[in-house]
This record gives C-alpha cells, structure tokens and sequence, in this order.
C-alpha cells in the first residue's frame, strides 16, 4: 500500500509539472512587467533581465515556500522560481522598491470544474471575454474583472453557472487605450481560481504617451514616478532639460505593450522649472516638472 502511494504521487506529481507553464516577467529600470500576475501551483516564474542593476527578492510569501533574493544584472540575467505553494506572494527590487519596483504573484491550485480557454474578442467599443470548464458542478459564481494597469482589478460582472460550458461577457463601458481582464472562478467552498491576465488594445481618440507623472512638484529626494503607454515592445528615451534649454540627463526606459512604469532621479536638482522630452517611436511629448 505504501509503494502504490507513493508510485501515486510520485504521478501526480510528474502530471502537474507536465502541464505547468513558464511565466515570463522582465526586470527593468524600474518596473518588474508584467507586475501582476496570476499563476498555477508548480508553474514557474522566469526573471529576465533587460536592462539596469536589480534584484528579485521576495517580501511576503505563504507559509512553506521558499523565500529567494537574486541579483539581477547583466552578469545575472535569467533566475527561475517554480510555485509549489498557494498564495499570494510579494517580492521587490531592494534598491528600487522604495520609488514602487515591486511585483505580485498570485498562485491557485486548480479546482475540479476545470477554469480554462480564456480569451478576448471585441472591437474599439465592447470587449467580449470567453471562457470554458470541463464541469459545472461545485462552481458557485465566477467573476469578471477589469483593471486601466493591469495591477487592480474590480469586479464588473458575477456570472452563475450554466448547463454548458462555455461562457462570455460583454464589456461595453471601458473607454482606455489598454484594459485588462481576468476571470476569478470560486466553488461553493469559496476556494478561487484565477485565469491569466488578457490585454485588449482600442483606438481612441485621448492618445497619450505619458499618462501620468509624480509627484509634480519633484520633492527634495528626487523621484519623479512615470506611466507611460506603448504599442510594442521597445524604448521610451527621456530628456530632461532647463528652463533655458541645457539638456541635463538624458535616460532610456525599457517597455512592454501597455501600461508601463519608469523612473527619473532628480536628486541634486537645483529647485525650479524644468521640461521633459518623452520619445517612443513616432510619438513625442514634451511635459513641465517643478522641482522643490
């Protein structure tokens, strides 16, 4: 009896990791993105570098994991952490977690009724999310959410189960460039599942390239935090001049389709009005910083 549960497990085991997926997250100055994620039990999360000097180190993690702190650099470009316990775990870059480089992951088993196939279809006005279980029985409601970052998400809709096993919800009030969405499943125990994270791209008409910039006025310590969007995978380069024109640093920020989070230090800064010059692409914009 001890064999067959050990050959038992030793097969579960071994099933899981067959089906387990490797979830990317790239490190970059100064954003770990995606920032959110939702994730499996024995999936694993893969850091990779792209550009600055980092870390990956975990804050808060569940009870039985395994806590990690790795440099990440251009001698250290790629670190892998596999998921074998539920819960929701925090991790940061030490020396830039203070100005926000801080990542979750979100971690579920999965439930009997079998959360799968999501996927986003949709036009510039609507969205529709579409998803499947093998099984309703146990489901007691699933969620659809929505989130403008990617990172906070609210409930937009509560879906009963069905007789079959396909579901959809049409979104006709999101008005942003880039929404989010996920699906929480939650049986009638009240455990969740979580879907991965979908982006729907829309053609709008408010078009911007920095979407946010703080705080403005620039405190003594120098940390202006930027939000930025881009279409593709690439760079934004950033220019900060004077009033009188003097170009006095100049930096590149990595980013990813989306909503994106850099980082300009303007510690030392003499107090005043200063301009900076965002270009990605074909799009440049030129925005007023005070500075304390």
């Amino acid at each position: 009896m001890k064999k067959f549960t050990f050959i038992a497990a030793l097969f579960m085991c071994s099933f899981s990791a067959a089906f387990a997926t490797i979830i990317k997250v790239n490190v970059s100055d100064f954003q770990f993105q995606p920032k959110t994620v939702n994730a499996k039990v024995m999936d694993t999360i893969q850091f990779v570098w792209k550009n600055g000097n980092h870390t990956t180190t975990s804050v808060t993690i569940p009870a039985g994991a395994v806590a990690w702190d790795r440099i990440m650099d251009s001698a250290h470009k790629s670190f892998r952490y596999v998921l074998r316990v539920a819960g929701t775990y925090k991790y940061k870059c030490t020396p830039h977690g203070v100005i926000g480089m801080n990542g979750t992951i979100r971690v579920t088993a999965a439930l009997s009724a079998g959360l799968s196939d999501i996927t986003l279809s949709g036009n510039d006005l609507q969205a529709q999310v579409n998803w499947k279980t093998k099984t309703a029985a146990d489901i007691a409601y699933f969620s659809v959410e929505r989130s403008t970052d990617g990172n906070s998400f609210r409930e937009i809709k509560r879906i009963l189960p069905s007789a079959g096993n396909a579901y959809s919800y049409t979104d006709n009030d999101a008005k942003e460039k880039y929404v989010y969405y996920q699906v929480k499943m939650v049986d009638k125990k009240g455990n969740a599942e979580y879907s991965n994270i979908l982006m729907q791209t829309r053609n709008v008409n408010d078009d911007k390239l920095v979407t946010s910039l703080s705080p403005n006025p620039v405190s003594k310590e120098g940390h202006l935090l930027l939000q930025f969007s881009a279409g593709a995978e690439g760079a934004m380069r950033v220019k900060l001049f004077t009033q009188t024109g003097k170009l006095v640093k100049e930096v590149s920020m990595y980013a990813t389709k989306g909503i994106n989070n850099g980082h300009l230090h303007m510690g030392g800064m003499p107090p005043g009005t200063y301009y900076i010059v965002c270009t990605l692409g074909a799009k440049t914009e030129k925005h007023t910083i005070m500075m304390k």
